[in-house]
């Protein structure tokens, strides 16, 4: 075996890793949005159904950012023995240019096969539009190249630059063209790449001393270095796609209820071209040296990482007066009054977090029961608990009360995608954030993002008008009679009274992991009851001068892990220090404890309401979890052991007390005989496998919104559903509830 090769192999995969990782990725995130254990949080990015558009512009994302690790790898193998020559014997060069040519095209096109193989509803002619983002990201690596051959002068690079992406001199004719461009040697010409030169010697002088493998000659007089012609077509092929990342970027700053121009693969592909040349250019000059790129990203992180400028934050809304929110007992007597309009009933409804399948599918059961039951159902919701997910089926449901959203679209609007605006948020405004947190607005972030797509979706403020619209001038204002309102829906516009439900959404604050609510009732007061805090009573000193959004108290509900950021109230500044809120399912993630909690606080007020039956209503977003079967791993198995045993727990465990704190309700309230509590569950319930697999993304693809219907439908039909009868029984007072089969078997 011959050694020497081997370690020279092994220092070159060293210098070379960026750009292999970036092919590895390449290649890898298909297979693992599409086959492994985070298909349900992945999968729908390849989904790309919205139109063909949007699978060009993922194929000539791909396709660049396979060119980007090619060229990088490329100069690191042409430039290598330049700049780590001090290294002692060692030696690296590029061999094999078309190799590694077809090695980052095969990884594009296997990434778009996936893609297209993930599309529903794909043709033959999404293989012809792949073809023409291959073909567009090959003509700017053409123009990268004449932009290199123009700008290098042929007297001091006496060859030809190095090929960094295609090997031209394997088709002669390409090779002689690109030769007399090189070569050229018009005036024009001449004087353009002579004041290139002029220009760049500032930046060169910089790394005079440092500039092995960048500069033609080190030792050249002032005014005389030379950027190695390598270098020039790496820059501009940077610059080109950073400048399609900026734009991009820029186009999304107004977010309107029109779908995405740009999909959220998109803009994943477009910033890891963009980390690609930056962490490629940073090992590039800092391998040299011996210093981690490990230590350079910490050095960032130092600096930028513990600014208060760079939290995450809500927007929250001062100078507003609020007003009082009635209480849960005050509440009760005005909706039961016998001249409210509205029947003796209490229907109290709990829906569970589970992304946008919770959401959608909260939206279905409540407009199906609607439509099944007629305004005996609608009049008799009296609260919504909701967590995570299922915090925008309420909201929206909420919404269809204040006409915002008609009581018809309910369904079709909760299954509207939101995954391109968490995309650009977590790419774009993000990105940022960690590199410049001292620039731009700080609550613009991924979770911002996904508020303005669901308040332009829904009506819940002003009409957000597109950049087209605001430069032509087609729209000038937003009118109430267009449905939009003048302003955004706070939480105190909906107060809890004869028309609307009283609304819990649940979210945990970080630094006390206590169950924190947004409500549009007093609930809790100053002693919190449950060991749960009103949202409004963690800021007395405010008193009723702020308040926060509708959609903002929902999004602060669904902030699951990573996909929306832990954000603590834009109210003292960045400098001053808040709580943060993240998803409600922390606590407990289906909406149960704060439910118990209102109608307790309620009933054991000094002055309670009249409350006969009542019935709890769960929704449930999945089909009922088979228990779990043992496992045979090896050692590894130990080093995520007790991260996967919290993660059970956290599905598991709250189950079980939501049960026993129900029990324990009943028992307590059915102590009179003239009270009952009925109990009804409607879960996703199917024996379809093409149905089973629930999405935790704000995107469902074309097969997953039929699913929702499809499913709906089942239930109506009775399939394994008890619950209707249940309701149906309740709403008309036929049985007893507590006695029911239909009721004992639907809790």
């Amino acid at each position: 075996m011959n050694w020497k090769m081997f370690w020279s192999g092994l220092r070159a995969l060293y210098l070379l890793r960026v750009p292999l990782a970036t092919l590895t990725l390449l290649l890898a995130l298909g297979p693992i949005a599409r086959f492994s254990g985070a298909r349900s949080l992945l999968g729908n990015l390849l989904d790309l159904s919205a139109s063909r558009w949007d699978i060009f512009q993922v194929s000539l994302g791909a396709f660049l950012l396979a060119y980007a690790a090619v060229a990088t790898l490329n100069l690191t193998l042409h430039y290598g023995n330049q700049r780590f020559a001090d290294s002692g014997e060692f030696s690296i060069w590029q061999q094999r240019p078309l190799v590694t040519f077809l090695a980052g095209t095969g990884s594009a096109a296997l990434f778009m096969v996936f893609v297209i193989v993930r599309t529903e509803y794909s043709t033959p002619i999404d293989a012809l539009v792949t073809l023409c983002g291959f073909a567009v990201a090959l003509g700017l690596v053409f123009v990268s190249k004449l932009l290199q051959l123009a700008l290098t002068d042929p007297v001091i690079t006496p060859h030809p630059p190095p090929f960094l992406v295609f090997p031209a001199y394997l088709i002669p004719a390409l090779e002689e063209f690109f030769d007399n461009r090189y070569c050229w040697t018009g005036r024009r010409t001449q004087s353009f790449k002579k004041r290139f030169n002029q220009v760049s010697q500032w930046p060169l002088e910089i790394l005079r001393h440092v500039g092995q493998g960048y500069l033609v000659d080190t030792q050249a007089s002032k005014g005389s270095l030379k950027l190695q012609s390598g270098h020039v077509f790496a820059l501009s092929l940077s610059v080109i796609a950073f400048l399609i990342y900026l734009v991009c970027g820029w186009g999304k700053r107004n977010i309107t209820a029109d779908v995405a121009t740009v999909p959220a693969l998109a803009y994943i592909l477009l910033f890891l071209n963009v980390a690609c040349w930056g962490l490629g250019a940073l090992t590039f000059f800092f391998d040299r040296f011996r210093f981690p790129l490990l230590f350079v990203l910490a050095g960032l992180v130092s600096v930028t990482g513990s600014a208060p400028e760079s939290d995450h934050f809500f927007r929250v809304e001062t100078g507003v007066t609020r007003g009082r929110f009635l209480s849960p007992a005050e509440y009760l007597k005005i909706r039961l009054a016998p001249d409210s309009g509205t029947p003796a009933n209490v229907v109290l409804v709990a829906t569970p977090g589970g992304g946008i399948q919770a959401g959608a599918w909260t939206a279905q059961v409540l407009s199906g029961l609607e439509t099944e039951l007629g305004d005996s159902f609608r009049k008799s919701v009296t609260a919504i608990s909701s967590v995570s997910g299922g915090s925008l089926g309420s909201l929206l449901y909420a919404a269809t009360f204040d006409k915002l959203v008609k009581k018809e679209d309910l369904a079709e609007q909760a299954r509207r995608s939101a995954i391109d605006e968490v995309a650009w948020g977590l790419t774009q405004p993000d990105f940022w954030r960690t590199v410049m947190p001292w620039l731009g607005r700080r609550w613009v972030d991924r979770g911002w993002a996904l508020e303005e797509k669901w308040t332009a979706i829904n009506h819940l403020g002003p009409k957000r008008l597109s950049a087209l619209e605001r430069v032509t001038g087609w729209f000038t204002s937003s009118k109430p009679e267009d449905g939009y309102p003048e302003r955004d829906i706070l939480l105190s516009s909906w107060k809890a009274g004869a028309g609307m439900p009283a609304l819990l959404f649940n979210s945990m604050l970080v630094e006390r992991g206590q169950h924190v609510v947004f409500s549009n009732t007093d609930y809790p007061r100053a002693d919190p009851a449950e060991s749960i805090v009103n949202f409004y009573d963690l800021y007395p000193e405010y008193h009723d001068s702020f308040d926060v959004r509708a959609v903002t108290a929902a999004r602060l509900s669904a902030s699951f892990p990573y996909v929306a950021p832990a954000a603590r109230p834009d109210l003292d500044g960045a400098y001053e220090a808040g709580f943060h809120f993240v998803d409600g399912g922390y606590y407990d993630n289906y909406g149960i404890d704060a439910l118990i909690g209102w109608i307790r606080d309620a009933l054991q007020s000094p002055d309670p309401p009249n409350v006969k039956d009542i019935l709890v209503l769960q929704i449930r977003h999945f089909n009922p979890a088979a228990i779990p079967g043992g496992t045979k791993p090896g050692w590894s198995f130990q080093t995520y052991a007790p991260l996967s045993g919290l993660l059970s727990m956290w599905s598991s465990a709250p189950v079980n007390r939501d049960r026993n704190e129900l029990d324990l309700l009943r028992e307590s309230y059915t102590a009179s005989d003239h009270r009952k509590i009925w109990f009804a569950t409607i879960a996703y319930d199917t024996s379809d496998e093409n149905c089973s697999q629930a999405p935790l993304s704000w995107k469902l693809s074309p097969r997953e919104q039929a699913c929702i219907v499809n499913v709906w439908n089942e239930t109506k039909a009775g399939y394994n559903q008890p619950a209707l009868r249940c309701i149906k029984d309740y709403l008309a007072r036929t049985t007893d509830g507590v006695g029911s089969p239909d009721c004992e078997k639907a809790q």
